[in-house]
């Protein structure tokens, strides 16, 4: 029954390509990049984790009284507390991370670093590629020194070796041997390169506030997360009583590992696969007028059907078969498309967005995609096959009409295009939005001038430099060398990087300068002298560290304006001294004050800050940044190795980039979301003029006849202009007027991903507004202008 309306219409597609090409494109653009998108969502949201029972694993933090704002790890104590109380959990295993030097062949090289419990692989359910994983006498050491390679090290430093396991490589200046291979894919956290036993000393790693070990936890089948949430509440408050010194108020949080994984990736994928939503009904409604235009057309054709027996159910059933059959097209050349956006997603995201390497189109999301096309087709064709299916006998059944449209019919395609402006409109809002949010991120002041500025790392190893005097020596020895070459004397150091989301805080009580605030914490920041100088951030007040500013002077500090405003308002603060302790060497005294900089992410307004001396608190992590003329500081790189090798040959120089770099790679993440929501919002607007100049093409050619006469009447061309351009213009205000609407209801839900600017701004929403409308007009004064060329007598000589 079916094949004959299929037939007929493959026969009437062919006839006419130009509709079919422009149909079967503007589904394709549709529903190629929900389908693109939803691939991403479906991978980094929907997707389980690559682990046995992943919905099952949960990462447990702690919240301290002391540090409010953060998620800390666990200690050794409060675990082995969770371990012999909770019943809901039926593993719970440990690791601890950072970056460890990788030596011997080739460049030394800074890898990433997980020590982990001889449990851990078996809660996620991984085991070696290569070898043996760890067991309890690795832990103990019975076997020596032992280490697993992820896939990508053994790959790209090792050559695949496929005898890997047994031979001795070298961390940390220390030999290791490995006992196996990671496999392929296999990611956790931060994609460490190495693992080892963890292996926890008799020092502070079995104190009770000793919170740096990460903890990763299976939940019992059947055991709701809620309520294992429920049980760690209970066993915290025993805890918080038994041992208030340490766990006073202290509050375990339950995170699922998918959770963390994703992090704060939901809202702006969201906010994309919304985007394509809306592009995919901008889709759907200019197909729609397109086959609502063709209906018309044939309204003679279905007239004669009709007229020979053709139910109203069997028109209609023909209609829908074409629109099904033009979506199904467009649909395939959507889910090429797909394939290859999904690739140029990959391509072009930025590193940090999680689980990319699991990114592609996947047989599901393929039956998502013919899905969507056909409820696509459904969308398109229902209207139109409604009204194209009951055709006025004795119009259709003439040549020309000698009247207008049905009114009903023109409200019909005029209320389709007043959804694709108010659908354009407010994807150009967002967008409009996003874009001035980026480019005020990018201009903030951020306190220091990153021009001409080269950042490298070290990472002293902690078996050649174990104490602080050895840290000490290597660093002014640094200090030395980077100062005597003349390429690299505009060096600064620090024990922590800019513009990288990393954060040290440390303990203050303002009750020490009798200020009745409660416990709070700082910023904190070690750099040696020549930070300030080098970085150009402004002295206001006091001095800067100098090279006596070393191991037996007085313990300095140097304090942002931000601080000296919050504890010492209309004071001077310049010789106080601060406590962040109960030791000798928890006393600070204030000998500068300093401009307020971002120097831990753009978004994040400064806070209070304290610097101390690094050549007093030195640190095994050393950031250097270096200021040159060049317009390239990449090209001290080699000058920046050999001058670090000179002093030491193992250490590797890692993160070598310039300070242009590291601001591109802090917002990279949202600028990729905000180009492709342009993007989105450009494809849309451009699909709407296409509807709207098809439109009040239509409408025009519809009144022919009367414009006709009207030019004979003796109109004049200028009042047959407006005369048509109000038609467009009507629709487009009706649209835009819904759009505001919508924008100012839905924009609230970009809140959380703008900076400097609010959802409901009136310049942009008036400025986007004023966009459509001009777009519009241009849509409409094509046709228009075409009107104003009819020549009465040929209009008046068809009736």
């Amino acid at each position: 029954m079916l094949l004959p309306d299929l037939r007929h219409a493959l026969r009437l597609f062919f006839a006419n390509p130009t509709f079919t090409l422009i149909a079967v494109g503007t589904l394709a653009l549709g529903i190629g990049a929900t389908t693109a998108i939803f691939s991403v969502v479906n991978t980094v949201l929907l997707r389980p984790l690559p682990y046995k029972d992943s919905n099952r694993i949960v990462h447990i933090r702690t919240v301290s009284p002391m540090f409010p704002d953060f998620e800390l790890g666990e200690s050794k104590p409060d675990l082995d507390g969770i371990r012999s109380t909770a019943h809901s959990f039926e593993a719970l295993a440990m690791f601890r991370e950072g970056p460890m030097n990788l030596t011997g062949p080739g460049t030394p090289e800074q890898v990433r670093a997980a020590s982990i419990s001889q449990d851990f692989l078996s809660l996620l359910g991984v085991s070696p590629a290569l070898g043996r994983g760890f067991g309890a006498e690795d832990e103990q050491k019975k076997s020596g020194d032992v280490i697993l390679l992820s896939a990508r090290l053994w790959r790209e430093r090792f050559g695949s070796d496929p005898n890997m396991v047994g031979r001795t490589v070298t961390l940390e200046q220390k030999p290791f041997t490995v006992i196996g291979v990671m496999p392929a894919g296999f990611a956790f956290s931060r994609n460490n390169d190495v693992w080892l036993p963890l292996i926890i000393g008799g020092g502070d790693e079995l104190q009770r506030g000793f919170r740096y070990y990460g903890v990763v936890a299976k939940v019992r089948p059947k055991v709701e997360i809620r309520a294992a949430q429920t049980e760690l509440d209970g066993i915290a408050a025993r805890l918080s009583s038994q041992y208030p010194k340490d766990d006073a108020g202290v509050r375990f949080k339950l995170t699922p590992l998918q959770a963390d994984v994703v992090g704060d990736a939901r809202s702006g994928l969201m906010l994309l696969l919304g985007a394509v939503g809306f592009l995919l009904l901008i889709a759907c409604a200019n197909v729609s007028n397109l086959i609502l235009s063709r209906g018309m057309q044939r309204r003679s054709e279905i007239a004669v059907r009709t007229a020979l027996g053709a139910s109203r159910a069997r028109i209609m059933r023909q209609l829908l078969i074409e629109s099904l059959l033009l979506s199904c097209v467009g649909g395939i050349a959507g889910l090429l498309l797909a394939i290859y956006g999904v690739d140029a997603y990959r391509a072009f995201a930025p590193p940090n967005v999680p689980r990319m390497n699991e990114l592609h189109v996947d047989p599901m999301i393929a039956w998502v995609a013919i899905a969507v096309s056909a409820l696509t087709g459904i969308l398109c064709g229902l209207a139109p096959a409604l009204h194209n299916s009951r055709p006025d006998m004795t119009l259709a059944m003439k040549e020309r009409l000698s009247a207008g449209a049905s009114p009903r019919r023109i409200s019909l395609r005029g209320s389709l295009v007043a959804v694709e402006v108010a659908l354009a409109l407010m994807l150009l809002d967002g967008s409009g939005l996003m874009i001035q949010s980026m480019v005020r991120l990018l201009n903030v002041e951020v306190g220091f001038s990153t021009d001409h500025v080269l950042t490298a790392e070290l990472n002293l190893p902690k078996f050649r430099y174990a104490t602080a005097d050895a840290r000490r020596v290597f660093i002014q020895q640094l200090l030395n060398t980077l100062h005597s070459n003349e390429q690299l004397k505009n060096a600064a150091l620090s024990d922590s990087s800019a513009l990288a989301d990393n954060l040290k805080m440390m303990m203050f009580d303002p009750g020490t300068l009798g200020v009745g605030d409660k416990s709070t914490t700082l910023q904190m920041r070690a750099v040696a002298p020549g930070y300030f100088e080098t970085l150009h951030i402004r002295l206001n007040a006091g001095r800067l560290f100098t090279e006596n500013d070393d191991k037996g002077a007085t313990r300095v500090v140097i304090i942002n304006d931000a601080l000296a405003r919050r504890y010492f308002p209309g004071q001077n603060p310049l010789g106080k001294v601060l406590k962040f302790g109960p030791d000798p060497d928890d006393r600070c005294q204030i000998t500068g004050i300093v401009a307020n900089t971002r120097d831990v992410q753009l978004k994040a307004a400064p806070r209070p800050q304290v610097y101390l001396s690094l050549l007093q608190s030195p640190d095994p992590s050393v950031h250097l940044f270096l200021r040159t003329t060049s317009s390239d500081p990449i090209v001290l790189a080699a000058e920046l190795r050999k001058a670090v090798w000179s002093l030491d040959k193992d250490l590797p120089v890692s993160h070598v980039q310039t300070m242009t770099e590291v601001i591109s790679k802090s917002v990279a993440e949202p600028r990729f979301r905000t180009w492709l929501l342009g993007i989105f919002a450009a494809v849309g607007l451009t699909l709407t003029l296409v509807g709207i100049y098809g439109v009040v093409s239509y409408m025009a050619g519809q009144r022919t006849r009367e414009i006709g006469i009207r030019v004979a009447l003796g109109a004049q061309r200028g009042t047959v202009l407006r005369l048509v351009l109000a038609q467009g213009v009507r629709l487009t205000l009706a649209g835009a007027i819904a759009g505001v609407i919508g924008s100012l209801a839905l924009t609230r839900l970009l809140s959380s991903q703008l900076f400097g600017i609010k959802p409901t701004d009136p310049a942009t929403l008036i400025g986007v507004a004023a966009l459509v409308l001009l777009v519009a007009v241009a849509a409409c004064y094509v046709p228009a202008r075409r009107a104003t060329q009819v020549d009465p007598l040929v209009a008046l000589r068809q009736e």
